[in-house]
């Protein structure tokens, strides 16, 4: 087990341990106990209708995501949360997955630590929380930046943007009313608890300014994003570098804009770029490198009524920019959505029509259709 594992599992025991002691009365405070246990379950289901249209024969029906969990509180400053996944995806039957599971302590109102597996905070590009995403699937570019990353797997593909780790996240407000905020990650570096076998962390993390959010011209965030780690397996076949160690790290920039109304949203515009470098070769086998994957996208979405809205997005990727083009995916999505019982419901229909101009991959364009039930 590596040393940040044993860390973390000892950082855990001994919350618990504060948090028995508290029960027990030992360290509670005068007045009412601070220990306010709750549990709130979630479920979250996401059917999905693919149709190909290079082959009119080409139609698929999948359960793309079957998601349950819970969120809740231990104390009044230790709040915990844990999420499964058990979708079935295409052809291949996936295990029941833990995604997340972890402890958030509120340091201050502004300070928090979180301990567990959760989402890395690099960019924005699968914020806010996939039950709000304005289209079926995050942009190309943050799967593929996973991938051809310390995430890679050959059996699960792209990464889940998640990881076992600590992180620190800090906001506070300026006086002018402009929020700033930072998150930084120390984390095991190789997706969801996979082998690796350096002794070396990763680290992750994120700095954002928020515009104040009042006025009638919607409200803004700007941010910058760093990735830096490394990435040995050892004993595997498509190293051929006398097990040494791969250096690894991505820069991105994100902006988003929301205008709401009556605390409903009207119109939402999001961009973000990412670049990276790694020594380990290629997205599909592990050589030397380096390779300097990167790619942007641009989308907005729009409210013609408070239930309905349209989207598209614009986004190009490229595995290695040091090549002529030929492993490029440049993609517009156009997409619409209806929530039926209103926006704070969450229940949602989503249409979109992907159109590829990938180079040299021949993939076709793609109509998806999703339904997202949510309890």
């Amino acid at each position: 087990m590596k040393i940040i594992q044993l860390t973390l599992l000892v950082s855990v025991l001994v919350l618990s341990g504060a948090v028995h002691q508290s029960v027990k009365g030992q360290d509670a405070p005068q007045g009412p106990s601070s220990f306010h246990p709750t549990f709130n379950p979630f479920f979250w289901l996401q059917i999905e209708s693919q149709l190909d249209l290079g082959d009119e024969d080409e139609q698929s029906l999948m359960l793309q995501k079957a998601r349950f969990g819970a969120n809740g509180k231990v104390a009044e400053d230790l709040s915990y949360h844990f999420m499964f996944d058990g979708a079935i995806s295409g052809a291949d039957e996936r295990e029941t997955k833990l995604l997340q599971t972890f402890l958030r302590y509120s340091v201050s109102d502004g300070t928090s630590l979180k301990l567990g597996q959760f989402k890395y905070p690099f960019g924005i590009g699968t914020y806010p929380a996939f039950s709000k995403w304005d289209f079926n699937h995050p942009a190309f570019i943050n799967g593929g930046i996973a991938r051809d990353l310390v995430r890679r797997d050959a059996g699960t593909g792209p990464g889940f943007f998640r990881d076992f780790g600590l992180e620190v996240a800090s906001s506070r407000q300026l006086g002018s009313g402009y929020r700033l905020g930072y998150k930084v990650m120390a984390m095991n570096g190789n997706g969801i608890l996979k082998d690796d076998d350096n002794n070396s962390l990763d680290f992750v993390g994120r700095a954002s300014l928020s515009s104040p959010k009042q006025g009638g011209f919607g409200t803004w965030t700007v941010g910058t994003s760093f990735y830096s780690g490394s990435l040995h397996l050892e004993g595997d076949p498509s190293i051929d570098t006398d097990d040494e160690a791969h250096d690894e790290d991505a820069w991105g920039i994100d902006f988003r804009w929301d205008l709401h109304e009556d605390h409903l949203r009207v119109a939402t515009v999001q961009a973000e770029m990412i670049t990276a470098t790694t020594e380990a070769g290629s997205h599909d086998i592990i050589t030397d490198g380096p390779v300097s994957p990167s790619g942007y996208y641009v989308q907005g979405s729009y409210f013609t009524s408070p239930d309905v809205f349209w989207a598209v997005r614009y986004e190009e990727f490229d595995h290695d920019d040091d090549t002529d083009g030929l492993d490029s995916r440049d993609r517009t999505t156009l997409g619409a959505g209806y929530y039926p019982y209103g926006q704070k419901k969450l229940h949602r229909i989503n249409i979109n029509y992907e159109r590829h101009d990938d180079l040299d991959h021949g993939t076709d364009d793609q109509i998806s259709v999703a339904v997202t039930l949510i309890f």
